[in-house]
Order: C-alpha cells, then sequence, then structure tokens
C-alpha cells in the first residue's frame, strides 16, 4: 500500500500532568528530530495533548511548550476539554480532531511517559508496509502491584471469554490507527466504549508489538479499580450478547423451577398435605425477587449505555480552541 499523506499525530490524552508534561514532550520532540532522517522520514509530527480537564497546571505547561519546543518537522498543539471527560473521552476527541485535518495516521498513547517512545519506528514501518492497525502489548513488570496485574489480567481475561475479542493481555492504547481507516469508522467512534476493545474487534489479526512499560517509581495510577470495572463493563456491554443471553437463560430457569413449586403446592393443597409457616414463602419470594431485580439490573446497563448515554457528548472541546478549527467536525461530538 502506498502512503502518499505526512501528516502524522500522536495522540495523547494528560489529565493532571503538570508536574513531568514538559520534560516528557522534550524528550518526544528531541526524539522525532533524531529520527526524521531514516525510518521517519518525510512525515509533518503534530503532538496533540488534550488536556482533560486537569486541575493542577497542565494547561499553562502546555501552552508553554508548544511556544518553546516546536520545531519545523515538529508540532505541539494542546486541545482542553470543558471538564474531566474520561481518559476514552479524550482519546475519541484527539482521534477526531485528527481526523478531520486528513491524519495519514494517529498513534495513541499516554501522556504520563509511560508508554516508551522508542516503539514509534516500529509501528510506522508496519503502517508503511500496509498495516491499517497495529497494537502494542505491556510484557509483565514485577514493579506493578500484584492486585494491579491480577485485575488487569482478570479485565482481558473477561473480554476474551465473554466478549470473544482477540485482545491479549497487556493491550491497552498504545496503537496506531490508519487515517483511511478512522475515516470509514469515525460514526462509530464516539459509541464504541472501549477503543482498546474496538481495535481488537475490528482488525483482530493486526500485527502487535511488545514492550516494556517504563514504571515511574513513586506515581500512583489514576487507573482505578472503579474505572477498571467502569471500562470492562462498557466493552461488554458493546462487544458481547453473553449478559443478555445469560439473563434469558437465568429467568428461563426461574420460571421453570417456580412451576415445579406451583404444581407441587397445588397438589399437596388438593392432597391435604399444605405445608405450614411462612418459611418457605418468604425464602421463594426472596429467592425470585433477587433473580428478577438482578435481571432487570442487566437489562438497565443495556439501555443505560446503549440509548441514554448515547444521546449525551462524549466530549465537548473548550470554545477558544473550536475557533482554530472552523471547519473541523471536532465542534460536532456526536456521530457523523
Amino acid at each position: 500500500m502506498t502512503h502518499s499523506g505526512r501528516k502524522a499525530y500522536i495522540v495523547m490524552p494528560a489529565f493532571n500532568e503538570a508536574q513531568g508534561i514538559k520534560t516528557f514532550l522534550t524528550k518526544m520532540v528531541s526524539f522525532l528530530e533524531s529520527h526524521s532522517r531514516d525510518s521517519l522520514a518525510q512525515l509533518e509530527w503534530t503532538l496533540l495533548i488534550v488536556n482533560d480537564g486537569s486541575r493542577d497546571e497542565t494547561a499553562l505547561r502546555l501552552a508553554e511548550a508548544s511556544k518553546e519546543f516546536g520545531t519545523s518537522t515538529v508540532h505541539i498543539e494542546p486541545l482542553s476539554l470543558v471538564r474531566n471527560f474520561g481518559h476514552q473521552a479524550a482519546l475519541l476527541a484527539g482521534i477526531r480532531t485528527a481526523v478531520s485535518r486528513r491524519a495519514a495516521f494517529v498513534i495513541t498513547m499516554d501522556a504520563d511517559g509511560e508508554h516508551p517512545m522508542d516503539l514509534i519506528p516500529e509501528l510506522v514501518a508496519y503502517w508503511r508496509k500496509g498495516a491499517l492497525l497495529v497494537h502494542t502489548s505491556r510484557n509483565p513488570d514485577p514493579r506493578i502491584s500484584k492486585f494491579k496485574g491480577a485485575s488487569s489480567n482478570l479485565y482481558y481475561t473477561l473480554l476474551r471469554l465473554l466478549g470473544r475479542l482477540e485482545i491479549r493481555a497487556g493491550m491497552a492504547d498504545y496503537k496506531l490507527w490508519d487515517g483511511k481507516l478512522l475515516q470509514s469508522v469515525r460514526a462509530y467512534l464516539n459509541t464504541c466504549g472501549s477503543t482498546r476493545a474496538f481495535a481488537s474487534w475490528l482488525i483482530p489479526e493486526a500485527p502487535v508489538v511488545s514492550y516494556n512499560q517504563d514504571v515511574i517509581d513513586g506515581r500512583r495510577s489514576r487507573f482505578t479499580l472503579r474505572k477498571m470495572f467502569s471500562l470492562a463493563l462498557s466493552s461488554l456491554v458493546r462487544f458481547s450478547d453473553f449478559p443478555i443471553r445469560l439473563a434469558f437463560y437465568i429467568g428461563l430457569s426461574a420460571l421453570i423451577l417456580g412451576s415445579f413449586l406451583f404444581v407441587f403446592a397445588v397438589t399437596a393443597y388438593f392432597m391435604g398435605k399444605v405445608i405450614p409457616g411462612w418459611t418457605s414463602i418468604v425464602a421463594l419470594i426472596v429467592l425470585f425477587g433477587g433473580i428478577q431485580s438482578m435481571l432487570l439490573g442487566i437489562y438497565g446497563e443495556y439501555f443505560l449505555r446503549n440509548l441514554f448515554r448515547a444521546n449525551l457528548p462524549t466530549f465537548v472541546i473548550e470554545p477558544a480552541e473550536l475557533s482554530h478549527e472552523g471547519h473541523s467536525d471536532s465542534q460536532n461530538p456526536t456521530p457523523a
């Protein structure tokens, strides 16, 4: 496949990264410049850092970096959201902005420095060979807590087993997306739930590059258990029919069991062998009431995520940012 485009975008969500963002961007610009004559030749880079409603001085540091570190081939551009929408929404805001500018490809990665920039030439090499999507996979690291590692493995296991996705443990949002591929799926991005799950569903056989995470000592992960659970649930609801089918089978089993109990109770009544006491009645009410509540909860998750939230904007870019991109469809965060 021949690629004529030169616009290369790196989209990086940032939330409260004031302390180290300028140092990281300095290293990134230096790295891209050092490879501008070999593996990354003839590419014009834009580092699109999406400030996801940071409460510290991230916005100020990004404004400073865009003036101080930019070069003729590497541009630093901040993009601010009006509030904190979350990591996935910030990714989508950056991706859709890059797509609206006809990016040749988009690399998504974190702005905290834990995704190694050394992989970029290899990702681009796969793209030059015709790959529409290139995954990365994090190798296990003993410095990561056992709880964090176990919960992460559980997340990927659920996606594989229940969502039937070809996804490895450690596959996060560090990926390369072909620009034309993003153009073709742009209408579905805002409701994909999880870009990492969507990418595995979209092109499961895409090449995978392994890496060792640059774990920063003393840094506390902002990807909490609550956020991981929400992301896993969102992925399963959108890419798996297992929960709602399971609800159907549980309800069917409860109906069959209840029918047998009904026949038993009627038979006992006509035979004069009525079971005294209210314990059995209360137990049945609690049992079937609990089953019904669980089923309603499962249905509720599907309605909430696929109907109610689908009508809300995934992200909203600050009006000051929109003035620079009057033609950009990032002004309209809803699917096209």
